[in-house]
């Protein structure tokens, strides 16, 4: 399977955003160095969202602690959610 790849913005700094299925049992990873992130390919719904949230926090403050990181990903993941960003539901529904 190909890997998806696309090039975005966090801060001020170009990033590229990959998904994969090489991760390990990780569902991301953040390279500072390398300017990428990986996400695993497989996931979706609310794992993709908390997961892609808790990388891009990582990625912009990188000496952010992980359970700060972790709570913000999740409670965002949660809200969006909640909203319906995650399964695309509309205010009719």
């Amino acid at each position: 399977m190909a890997r998806k790849r696309r090039t975005v913005y966090i801060g001020d700094k170009r990033w590229k955003l990959t998904r994969d299925r090489r991760l390990r049992g990780r569902y991301g990873d953040c390279d500072y160095a390398a300017r990428t992130i990986r996400i695993c390919s497989t996931l979706v719904g609310l794992d993709l969202l908390d997961t892609l949230i808790h990388e891009v926090i990582h990625a912009r403050w990188p000496d952010l602690h992980e359970e700060a990181v972790e709570e913000v990903a999740t409670t965002l993941a949660g809200i969006l959610d909640a909203e319906g960003f995650v399964h695309g539901e509309s205010e009719g529904d």
